[in-house]
Order: structure tokens, then C-alpha cells, then sequence
């Protein structure tokens, strides 16, 4: 009984595990949770910018924020659930972006792939802001989220040899936005598109593994996966860091 439980163990561990073709389990009907809480988070932090104007204030990025005169860096990342309290179309638009390109993107990494790439591309558009944008000038919005997203997926798409010409079409329409519409941050949304797409493209092209055991395989991929994932948070906090002594209020 013993080696028939043994064998059956060892059977069951190298069973392989359905899984994207990114490394993400597969499990039939399961929900985006995470694309799912960041639109409640952003909704519910917009009824509260409208109950007060202090929320808005506290939570937006401007490049001074992460300066010798003040040094608030958490900014770069609570700006990204903040929205234009006067418009909320700023807000439908960007809740609508994530839902239906999340819901997409969610199942084939999974939550915690899917979470490191927003939480990157909402940062990689901060630190675009930070280096081209006046010092002074404050920035909100989740648009560097979204636009990782967009590159994320056009990434992806060809991964899978898919069509990218919808996403092109997207992504285009949304630059040439970002340029004629005032009042638009083109720095975050360009930061935040090559952010996703350099995750993306990390996540993409680690190797599955040649070996027999299915789950080592996986394992050893997703480690490579989130130690690429890891090098990207690096260098984003090292161009913070460099652009922190380039800020210059006086400007």
C-alpha cells in the first residue's frame, strides 16, 4: 500500500497542470478579481474626491513630490486611483479600458503576473511624468495603467500569433488623443505603454522548461518570470531616483 500511495503521489505531482500559455493556471470560470478590485478601488476613491477636495490633492503626483524640497514618492502609484473630479468621463473611460482589456489579459498571466504589470505600468507613467513633465505640474489618473495594458496586449497578441491590427488601431487613436486634447498627460500614458509592453515582453519569452516534471517546470518559470518582473521595478525606482535630482521647481 505504501509504494502504491508513493507512486501515486509522485504521479499526481508530475501530472501537468493546464495551464496559458503564459504559466497561468487555467481554471474554467474564474473571475478577474484583481481587474475587478481595481475598478472598485478607483470608483470608491472618486466618491471620495467628491465628498472631499483634500483626497484629490493628497493622492495626485507632480514631479516637486519626489524632490529634495519634498519627497512623497508614494504618490507615483496613489495617483493612478485619483481622477478629474469635474469630469467623470476621465473615470468611465479608464474603468471601461481596464474591464474589458483586464478581463482578457487577467486569465492568460494570472492575478499576481496581472497585478506586478499594473502596479508597473502605473509607475513607469509616473516616472515618464518625472522626466517630462514641469515640476509643478500635477498629473492623476490610472491612463499609465491602461496604456501598459494596451502594450501589454499587442505584446501578447503576437506571442499567440494573433491579429494585432485592432490593438495598433487602439493604441493609435489613444496617442493621437493624448497630443490634440489639452489637459491630457501624454508623459504618463507614454511611460506606462512601454512598461507593459517591456513586462509583457519579459513574461512572454521565459521558456517553459524540457523537462518531464510539468510542476518544477512551472515553478522554475514562474521564479524567471517574476525576477524579470523584479528587474523592471529596479529600474524604474533607479530612474526615480536619478530624476529626482534633475527636478528643478524654478524651471
Amino acid at each position: 500500500m505504501d509504494c502504491l500511495e508513493r507512486a501515486r503521489s509522485e504521479w499526481q505531482r508530475r501530472r501537468p497542470t493546464a495551464r496559458s500559455q503564459f504559466g497561468a493556471v487555467i481554471r474554467p470560470g474564474q473571475r478577474p478579481i484583481v481587474t475587478f478590485t481595481v475598478i472598485g478601488l478607483c470608483i470608491a476613491v472618486y466618491v471620495l474626491q467628491l465628498l472631499s477636495d483634500t483626497v484629490t490633492a493628497s493622492l495626485w503626483y507632480a514631479p516637486l513630490q519626489t524632490s529634495a524640497w519634498v519627497f512623497e514618492p508614494w504618490r507615483m502609484l496613489t495617483s493612478a486611483l485619483v481622477h478629474s473630479p469635474s469630469s467623470a468621463m476621465h473615470l468611465l473611460f479608464n474603468m471601461f479600458a481596464i474591464w474589458f482589456v483586464g478581463r482578457a489579459i487577467e486569465p492568460a498571466l494570472g492575478r499576481a503576473r496581472y497585478g506586478a504589470l499594473l502596479l508597473l505600468s502605473a509607475l513607469g507613467g509616473s516616472v515618464a511624468v518625472l522626466f517630462l513633465t514641469p515640476a509643478m505640474t500635477p498629473t492623476l489618473g490610472a491612463s499609465g495603467a491602461v496604456f501598459g495594458l494596451f502594450g501589454a496586449l499587442f505584446i501578447l497578441m503576437r506571442a499567440t500569433g494573433a491579429q494585432t491590427g485592432g490593438i495598433l488601431t487602439l493604441i493609435a487613436i489613444n496617442v493621437v488623443i493624448s497630443f490634440v486634447i489639452p489637459g491630457i498627460s501624454w508623459q504618463g500614458h507614454f511611460g506606462g505603454l512601454v512598461t507593459g509592453a517591456i513586462c509583457a515582453l519579459l513574461l512572454s519569452k521565459v521558456p517553459r522548461g524540457r523537462t518531464g516534471d510539468a510542476q518544477r517546470n512551472a515553478r522554475r518559470r514562474s521564479l524567471w518570470q517574476g525576477l524579470g518582473l523584479l528587474g523592471v521595478a529596479v529600474l524604474l525606482i533607479a530612474l526615480t531616483a536619478l530624476g529626482m535630482q534633475l527636478v528643478n521647481p524654478y524651471a
